[in-house]
């Protein structure tokens, strides 16, 4: 029996070396973007989060309502806003000039690509209660778009909902009384709500 030709097998393993590492490439790459895009969201919410409490701290140490205003034609863009007159961050005193910005605005998804500010599907609320519909609103801070922070810090109550587009959500409760600031995650396997 004649040997045979070792270059020959050599290109016929580098052949099925290379299938197999194709394979397995297309089967975690899915994976691997789903996994980028959750740590995208939670980045973005821990960032949303110490900006909230960042503002918190300035309005003691101003000794003036601080808030933040997220743009209601474009929610993802946000900006804080410094009381002028006494009587609180209000729209009109935006509109006005009289509360002014207290610093650079900026874009969520200037920061975070993947993420928006939206509620990617029907989840129970965080508090336990009720349903948030998918796609309602994401910013469920009262009838305004201002979270606001008092002199004694103190807050606003509400949550600000964010997602990706693989449908991975988490959000920013602000407690008002104390002004503390929490983030969630919502886990799908068990439908219910994580602390971070």
């Amino acid at each position: 029996m004649e040997p045979r030709d070792p270059r020959g097998a050599a290109l016929i393993d580098l052949l099925f070396a290379c299938a197999v590492m194709l394979v397995l490439a297309a089967i975690a790459l899915p994976s691997l973007q789903a996994s980028r895009e959750r740590d995208a969201v939670r980045m973005a919410a821990r960032h949303l989060a110490a900006k909230l409490q960042h503002l918190r701290v300035e309005a003691v140490r101003r000794n003036r309502s601080v808030a933040l205003r997220f743009d209601p034609d474009d929610l993802g863009r946000y900006a804080a806003f410094v009381d002028g007159d006494g009587d609180g961050v209000l729209q009109a005193d935006i509109d006005r000039g009289i509360d002014s910005p207290l610093e650079p605005g900026g874009h969520l998804q200037g920061l975070f690509a993947a993420v928006a500010l939206r509620v990617a599907a029907t989840v129970p609320g965080p508090d336990g209660v009720g349903m948030i519909a998918a796609d309602s609103d994401p910013v469920r801070i009262g009838s305004t778009n201002l979270v606001s922070f008092s002199p004694l810090g103190s807050s606003t109550s509400g949550t600000i909902y964010l997602a990706t587009p693989d449908g991975s959500q988490m959000c920013v409760r602000l407690l008002g009384t104390t002004g503390r600031v929490r983030v969630l995650w919502f886990d799908r396997a068990t439908s219910t709500w994580r602390h971070e």
